[in-house]
């Protein structure tokens, strides 16, 4: 049966392609290169990878319990099935619904704390670009072209000791005769790693490798204007939503490693050229890339040894800052081009908090900050200057924040419900783009259960009171109806479940324990902090009235709380153009103490009290 070649018609994409019988639907999208969300990692658990079988139904296996678990009687006549947990037996046709594509998604990328400059000075720049117009070869001066252009740069600039390697060669001799013995060389500390034509700029990628979303910049590295950006889905998301998913899968995969790596590596080739082409550049001028992440993203990325990452005490393979040869991962940019990551700080504090706290300033003045950026993974720093002290720490809050494991949940795309309000017993929604609701994202789920706990519809744990107008029995027990099914886009009801109020406080609890940690380990309260930063995506977005209402940040005054956007992204860009700020986010990286929950003294209790809502 394993040998068996069949045929699946993936729609409305258009694409077929051809399969074994006995993989899963899940696997077959996965083959074709398709946008599939699947949060769990194929393990049933999320029930975001949905499909709908128009066609053939004997051409897959029966269905499974915990599909039904996920789907109503009227769902599974109309063909629904889960693509995890559908093998494939025959020919089939499979549509993707729009809910269960990552394609359209709102994805942040832009930043208030950011203004385009160049580095500091000509010795600040990573990448330094020499023009040079060298004496054409003739019978009475027999130098190779590299001895030429090392003279010369010896000559004009005063640079010696210098070294290329054999891939900067291979393109110098016919470069040097297509512009009339003049180019510009681009100088790596004593390397020189690539050739131009003279009066290009050598490029760079500022890249922000997030769980779920990738931010990419194109810079210009001697203006330090950004050319293009981009923010794209991580397409490891089809492995697994969160990091330990993702883990779990390189480690217990044959070659699970080097495929999440390919993943990354070949979708940010692709972004690379797109950008190129927007800005009207090559790929070949990008001569340099800096990359932040958590220390998981950022491991796989590179394929370091992650299972003494996986399990405690949760130690990186390195904390210092790496650097691999764009070549070597398949990146079709210059010819030495390097790929920084700057240092991490242990655990699952990786290059993205430390760029985040680079780029905001947090310890860098006087005031008690913390800084939060939210995400799959939420990283929280706080600095207390007064005590020359600046901690740390990682929680996982999960993807539920991102609609994961939210029985009707989506990411923030077209049709999400983005904002609610209940105005006398009825919800009143916004959705993305104004589209007919299909789905409620993280920022709508967030308001929701808020205004929920606010008409008494929860309890202070999190549970329904039948009593209360719009609660019903539903499939999975009580749930809220926020949209019937005509007024709809998906044609069915849109609703809050307890599954789904209890999925929120996990996520907000994880958050709001590590504030409260983070607070308790520098001894000081919430109202000792003169400044709440808050980053990523999730953070921009947030409502802070709601976020406040349901314990999810402290009680504090709202000009207390500043959203920055993509702040990582800013930082990763000051790092692609500064040799200094890359030796100040060292030095915060060293200067930062980590915290690990997991040893925390009574921390299950903090974790407890942090899921409930008081108001």
């Amino acid at each position: 049966m394993a040998d068996t070649n069949l045929i699946v018609d993936f729609e409305p994409i258009g694409k077929r392609v051809e399969a074994k019988a006995g993989i899963t639907i899940l696997d077959a999208i996965r083959q074709a290169g398709l946008p599939i969300t699947a949060d769990c990692g194929g393990l049933g658990l999320c029930g975001q990878c949905r499909v709908i079988v128009r066609q053939q139904l004997e051409s897959l296996a029966p269905i499974t319990p915990t599909e039904l678990n996920w789907f109503t009687e009227t769902e599974l006549t109309a063909g629904y099935r889960l693509a995890c947990e559908a093998v494939l037996l025959g020919d089939v046709r499979v549509d993707l619904p729009s809910s269960s594509l990552i394609l359209g998604q709102r994805l942040q990328v832009t930043s208030n704390l950011y203004e385009d400059a160049p580095p500091d000075s000509q010795s600040d720049n990573i990448i330094q670009a020499y023009p040079l117009t060298l004496p054409a070869a003739n019978i009475h001066d027999l130098r190779s072209d590299l001895s030429r252009a090392f003279d010369k740069l010896s000559e004009a600039y005063g640079l010696t000791n210098l070294t290329a390697s054999p891939a900067v060669v291979r393109n110098l001799s016919p470069l040097l005769r297509q512009n009339q013995w003049q180019i510009t060389a681009l100088v790596r500390g004593q390397e020189v790693i690539g050739f131009l034509s003279p009066g290009k700029h050598p490029l760079g990628l500022a890249v922000d490798l997030g769980t779920t979303k990738i931010a990419v910049y194109l810079l210009d590295l001697t203006t330090g204007e950004t050319l293009a950006a981009e923010g794209i889905p991580n397409p490891q998301i089809g492995y697994g939503e969160d990091v330990i998913s993702r883990l779990v899968y390189a480690e217990n995969s044959p070659e699970g490693s080097a495929i999440l790596a390919q993943a990354v590596h070949t979708t940010l080739a692709e972004i690379a050229q797109t950008l190129a082409k927007n800005a009207g550049v090559s790929t070949q001028e990008i001569a340099e890339v800096c990359m932040v992440g958590n220390t998981a993203m950022t491991h796989l990325f590179l394929e370091l040894p992650i299972s003494q990452l996986a399990m405690a005490p949760y130690v990186p393979a390195a904390s210092t800052p790496l650097e691999g040869r764009a070549s070597d991962m398949g990146l079709p940019f210059a010819n030495d081009c390097r790929v920084y990551i700057p240092s991490c700080v242990a655990g699952f504090v990786g290059a993205d908090l430390v760029s985040m706290t680079l780029a905001t300033g947090i310890g860098q003045d006087k005031r008690a900050v913390m800084g939060i950026d939210i995400g799959t993974n939420t990283e929280i720093v706080l600095a207390l200057p007064g005590r020359k002290r600046m901690m740390a720490l990682s929680c996982a809050s999960g993807p539920a924040f991102e609609g994961a494991h939210i029985r009707y949940g989506m990411r923030a795309a077209a049709g999400g419900i983005e904002r609610v309000r209940i105005i006398d017993g009825k919800p009143m929604i916004q959705t993305i783009g104004k589209n007919p609701p299909v789905g409620i994202c993280g920022s709508g789920i967030i308001d929701a259960v808020a205004e929920l706990r606010r008409i008494g519809a929860i309890n202070y744990r999190g549970r329904f009171q039948e009593t209360i107008p719009g609660v019903r029995l539903g499939k999975y027990g009580l749930e809220y109806l926020l949209v019937p099914s005509e007024e709809s886009g998906s044609g069915e009801d849109i609703s809050i479940t307890q599954h789904d109020v209890n999925e929120i406080q996990l996520a907000k609890g994880a958050i709001r324990a590590g504030i409260t940690v983070l607070l308790q380990t520098g001894g000081v309260q919430a109202e000792d902090l003169d400044e709440i930063i808050l980053a990523g995506a999730f953070g921009t977005y947030l409502n802070l009235d709601t976020a406040i209402a349901m314990n999810l940040l402290p009680d504090l005054p709202l000009q207390r709380y500043r959203q920055v956007g993509n702040a990582a992204g800013v930082g990763a860009k000051q790092m692609l153009l500064s040799r200094r700020r890359r030796e100040q986010a060292n030095a915060i990286s060293q200067q930062i103490e980590y915290v690990e929950l997991t040893v925390y003294p009574d921390f299950r209790n903090i974790f407890a009290q942090s899921m409930l809502f008081y108001r």
